[in-house]
C-alpha cells in the first residue's frame, strides 16, 4: 500500500519535529531550572494522549490495523514477562549509578510523594500506549511500506524514538534505540503491540519507583538542583 498526505504528515511531525524539539530542549534544561515535577508530568501525560489520538487518526486513514482481536498466545506473555524481568535487571545498577553520581536530570525521574509516584504511573502508562502505537505501530508500517523493507523500517524507528529521548544523553540514547528494537521484536513475534505496551509501561514504573528508592537510599536532594 501507498502512504497518503496524512501519513507522511505523521512521519514528519515524529520523525523529524519531535526529535529537533528533543535536541533544542535538551540545551536548554542543561542551562535552565528544572520544572516543578508534578506539572511537569502531568503535562507528559497530557502531551502524550494526544500524540496518542494523532496516531490513531492517522492509522485510521492510512488503514493500519492495530488493535487485532486475538488476544497475545501465553508463551507470548511469558516472554514479556522474561524480557521485563531481564531489563529490569540490568538497568538497576545503571539507575544506582546515576542517582549515585547526583545527575542532575535524573530528579525528573524520580517520583518521592506519593502524588509524584501516581502522577509517574499515569506518565508510564500513557507513554507504553502512546509510543507503541505511534513508532512500534503507525510509523513502523508507514517506514514498512515506503522502503518495503522490514528491518530497515525497524532500525529507522528505532533511530528516531532515541533521538526523541535526546535530554537523557549519549549512553540512554544507545540503550532506548536497543530497547526500541526489543518493543518491535515483541510487536512482531506476537502479532499485536499488547505485549510491547504491558512491558514498556511496566518497565517505565520500575525505572521511575527504583530511581525513588535510590533517591531515598542514597540522600538525593529533594529539590532539583541549579544548572
Amino acid at each position: 500500500m501507498r502512504v497518503g498526505l496524512v501519513g507522511y504528515y505523521h512521519l514528519l511531525f515524529f520523525g523529524i519535529f519531535l526529535p529537533y524539539l528533543a535536541i533544542r530542549s535538551s540545551g536548554r534544561i542543561a542551562t535552565r531550572p528544572l520544572p516543578p515535577k508534578v506539572p511537569h508530568l502531568r503535562s507528559q501525560v497530557i502531551t502524550l494522549l494526544l500524540f496518542l489520538a494523532l496516531s490513531l487518526a492517522v492509522s485510521f486513514k492510512e488503514w493500519i490495523s492495530l488493535w487485532p482481536r486475538e488476544v497475545p498466545e501465553p508463551r507470548m506473555m511469558l516472554l514479556g514477562v522474561m524480557v521485563l524481568v531481564a531489563m529490569v535487571l540490568l538497568m538497576r545498577p545503571m539507575w544506582r549509578s546515576r542517582v549515585a553520581a547526583r545527575g542532575r536530570k535524573v530528579w525528573l525521574f524520580m517520583p518521592r510523594t506519593s502524588e509524584e509516584r501516581g502522577w509517574w504511573i499515569a506518565c508510564s502508562v500513557a507513554a507504553g500506549i502512546s509510543e507503541e502505537v505511534t513508532y512500534r505501530g503507525v510509523m513502523f508500517a508507514l517506514l514498512w511500506r515506503l522502503t518495503d523493507n522490514m528491518l530497515a523500517a525497524a532500525l529507522l524507528c528505532a533511530a528516531v524514538f532515541a533521538v526523541s529521548h535526546f535530554m537523557q544523553g549519549a549512553k540512554s540514547m544507545a540503550i532506548i534505540f536497543a530497547l526500541a528494537l526489543t518493543f518491535q521484536g515483541l510487536a512482531f513475534l506476537s502479532g499485536s503491540l499488547y505485549v510491547g505496551i504491558a512491558v514498556h509501561a511496566l518497565y517505565d514504573i520500575a525505572a521511575g519507583l527504583t530511581y525513588g528508592y535510590y533517591g531515598e537510599r542514597l540522600g538525593y536532594p529533594v529539590e532539583p538542583m541549579a544548572p
